[in-house]
């Protein structure tokens, strides 16, 4: 049986179950739908590299041992007012809390801080207040043991020279201003500036602050929970009974000389995702408004919105397919929804289109799915990305365009049996005069045609791509807002890891090595000289093992590295390099942070570049790996850029392969890939001569292009062979196909591009770069099939 013989046979049986297929098909669409509302969204590094790469190994490790990226509460304050005055206390009662840990046999304090402790989010918390009471303790500690095993009249000694030498003349307590000053602030600088060894604590003389690594385990709707429950503790006003100055209750964490920011890499993304879906999902309602009102204006049709109501069905049953599978929304899977929704509002006017030029079952099927092929073989390319979120996409939009042509001729063609024939006259085209200048010059067309192409092609390389995260998210979204305010006040606002292993950390020679990495890391960025200082330097010294280990200019020893070691508790080292609990020595895993600030992914690789260089020659058995999101995200930026042509022209060949498997002829398979090839260039040059940029989101429409020109190509193409061969000549087939099925074309083209023209109106950076971009695409489609498509049918048959 043929291809077309059973198309109809599917479409006579929708005609005679026609009633029962429409109600099962809103059934499905129903159900689907409100499956594809319980899909996750996922931001995570698994959307943006392999889960084999060595940056995503690395970063899992990370993870594991130290916890996510690091979410941050910013303190903002003048130094001396937040640890010198009873701000401080409150600074301790926080930590605390944002911790979850709760001391044995005391309650938690109610609300926020009580449902932090039953989640058990937190893997750990570095914090100004915490860190001055760990050295309360240890200082008290090493105190003790040294009392133990020394002769009093030495000790006494000891306790002089050090009183004498930091000034110290009573006991360590983050009670004594002394105490706190000298463990905290330079001393040798003007008053309130901290020690640069302590920047990730203390950034400036200005502010504080909190580090909490989160639990890497959490699914991401316990993640958005936890970090919801860090804002409320942060920003929780209400007088607490477990708080009291004298006998009143008073708010907890409330300060006298300082207020809180929450930010950090977790927060930016789980605020930004979800303003970007729900901005995205918004306009798209918007969108399916404008498209219904233009169908209504170029549909010559009764019933003219039955094609949006089956796309948006196909949609549906789409994203419900996906829930179903156990996928998750990202960025570009829900970019997909409104070209999803273009593509089938295609396949559904071609085949009313048809059905209202003869009634019949299914007229022209054959054409509309070798286009419907062609389309999934263009987006078939997408899975040679490097990016999983890309290829993510890709299976999507091939998955919904099968669903939307079965809807389509199923569903379709139950609907329009209901509807019964119309018997419409095709009327004057719009388009006639692109038509009569093909066919009167279809040589020059030709030329200037590829004459823009090759201009856009290499004009493509100097399209700008926006990667920085301040420009491109919603700027009222309080995540972005906290984000700017943390850069503006410390300089920095992500974190960059390093993750080293070896046999033993302990070493010297390991040791001193990571002290003069750390040291020519700072140094080649900017970090250095007499005033450091993060807001002017490109990276911020963060914790690292061997800031305790190595003092100044001098060689660690292993003797003194063990009696170091020794006096240390497992707190101070949880963050740089933990205890086995096995062996209870150091681990064979330390971890080197540095502060980085937001910026164009392309200044962060060169950025990652520059620190791995700075790696040198390491010692025997020494493993070093950068890790973390910002290394991850600058990758996959470089790999996104670097992909893009790679991917346009392996769509191409899929796309010219697949219409040779149909057709079985060169002649028919390349056709109509002319006018998509030239698309290619000419979308390229109206993005250059525009000035809009590409971004994340908008950087792998390269195939939109190819599918949508593919799609119009082989479906005007198709429509002319069939006047062919019912015996008019060239040029009145041109004149047939292009006011019949052209007509269509328009139609649908017009309204996919008044449907993206809604995303323009975005106050959103990435959702209005992504909507100018698809415009461009498909505009440059429609030029191609309107005008270049008849040039070359003219001169193949001219042959």
């Amino acid at each position: 049986m043929s291809a077309g013989a059973w198309f109809g046979r599917v479409a006579a049986w929708a005609a005679r179950h026609a009633r029962v297929v429409l109600a099962a098909g809103a059934v499905l669409a129903i159900v689907a739908a409100v499956g594809a509302t319980r899909l996750p969204t996922d931001a995570g590094v698994g959307t943006l590299t392999d889960s084999d790469s060595a940056t995503a190994r690395a970063t899992r490790q990370v993870r594991e041992t130290f916890g996510e990226e690091p979410v941050v509460v910013l303190v903002k304050g003048e130094l001396p007012q937040l640890l010198l005055t009873d701000d401080l206390f409150k600074l301790l009662r926080l930590e605390g809390c944002l911790s979850g840990k709760v001391p044995k046999g005391a309650e938690p304090i109610p609300g926020p801080c009580a449902e932090l402790a039953d989640m058990e989010a937190v893997q750990f918390l570095a914090g100004p207040a915490t860190f001055l009471n760990e050295s309360v303790v240890q200082i008290d500690n090493q105190l003790r043991r040294l009392a133990e095993h020394v002769p009093a009249d030495r000790f006494r000694e000891y306790l002089l020279a050090v009183a004498t030498r930091y000034g110290i003349t009573s006991a360590p307590s983050i009670t004594n201003e002394d105490f706190v000053a000298t463990v905290v602030f330079d001393l040798a600088r003007p008053r309130g500036t901290p020690k640069a060894r302590l920047s990730y604590l203390f950034p400036n003389a200005r502010s504080a602050q909190i580090i909490i690594r989160l639990r890497p385990d959490l699914s991401a709707a316990e993640r958005h929970r936890a970090i919801g429950l860090i804002e409320a503790a942060v920003a929780d006003t209400t007088p607490r009974k477990a708080c009291k100055e004298g006998q009143k209750p008073v708010p907890c964490f409330e300060l006298e000389g300082g207020s809180y920011v929450v930010s950090g890499a977790p927060v930016v993304i789980d605020g930004v995702s979800r303003a970007l879906k729900d901005a995205l999902l918004l306009l798209f309602a918007l969108a399916v408004a404008v498209m219904a009102f233009v169908l209504l204006l170029v549909f010559r049709s009764r019933w003219p919105l039955l094609p949006l109501a089956i796309a948006l069905m196909a949609a549906a049953i789409a994203f419900g397919l996906l829930a179903l599978v156990g996928g998750s929304l990202t960025m570009a899977s829900i970019a997909a929804l409104p070209i999803l929704v273009g593509l089938v509002v295609d396949y559904a006017v071609q085949f009313q289109a048809r059905f209202d030029e003869a009634f019949g079952p299914a007229r022209g099927a054959t054409t509309i799915a070798a286009a419907c092929l062609a389309t999934a073989a263009g987006f078939l390319a997408l899975q040679l990305s490097p990016i999983p979120m890309v290829r993510g996409f890709g299976w999507l939009l091939i998955l919904g365009v099968a669903v939307g042509f079965l809807l389509a001729l199923i569903a379709g063609q139950a609907a329009l049996s209901i509807r019964g024939p119309v018997g419409l006259e095709p009327r004057r085209w719009r388009g006639e005069r692109l038509l009569s200048l093909a066919q009167a010059h279809p040589v020059a067309v030709l030329a200037v045609g590829v004459g823009l192409a090759v201009m856009g092609w290499a004009a493509g390389t100097r399209v700008d791509t926006v990667t920085d995260i301040r420009e491109l998210a919603p700027q009222n979204v309080k995540a972005v807002e906290g984000l700017n305010e943390l850069q503006d006040t410390t300089g920095v606002s992500g974190e960059l890891d390093v993750s080293i292993t070896a046999p033993d950390l302990t070493d010297p020679e390991t040791v001193e090595w990571m002290a003069g990495f750390k040291k020519r890391v700072l140094e080649a960025n900017g970090f250095s000289g007499e005033n450091p200082s993060c807001l002017d330097a490109e990276i911020c010294p963060g914790p690292a093992l061997s800031d305790f280990l190595v003092r100044g200019g001098e060689t660690p020893t292993a003797k003194r590295i063990d009696a170091t070691l020794s006096a240390l508790s497992p707190y101070a080292l949880r963050q740089v390099a933990p205890i086995d609990p096995e062996t209870g020595e150091v681990g064979n895993q330390a971890l080197i942070s540095f502060g980085i600030r937001a910026q164009s992914l392309g200044d962060q690789q060169q950025l990652v570049e520059r620190v791995r260089d700075a790696i040198g020659e390491t010692p025997e058995g020494v493993d070093v790996q950068l890790a973390g999101l910002s290394v991850i995200a600058a990758e996959s930026a470089s790999d996104l850029s670097s992909s893009r042509y790679w991917l346009t022209l392996a769509g191409i060949v899929l796309v010219g392969l697949a219409l040779l498997l149909i057709y079985r002829s060169w002649r028919r398979a390349l056709v109509p890939l002319v006018p998509t090839v030239l698309a290619t260039g000419w979308a390229s040059l109206l993005l250059w001569v525009t000035g809009i940029p590409l971004n994340p989101m908008s950087a792998a429409l390269g195939a939109l292009t190819i599918a949508i020109a593919t799609e119009f190509g082989v479906l005007l193409s198709g429509r002319f062979h069939e006047e062919r061969q019912r015996g008019a000549e060239t040029e009145e087939a041109l004149r047939r196909a292009y006011a019949r099925t052209g007509a269509a074309v328009l139609a649908s083209g017009a309204t996919a591009v008044a449907g993206f023209a809604v995303l323009v109106a975005s106050d959103v950076q990435m959702l209005r770069d992504f909507g100018l971009v698809t415009v461009v695409d498909l505009s440059a489609a429609l030029i191609g099939v309107l005008l270049v498509l008849p040039a070359t049918l003219l001169l193949v048959e001219r042959r």
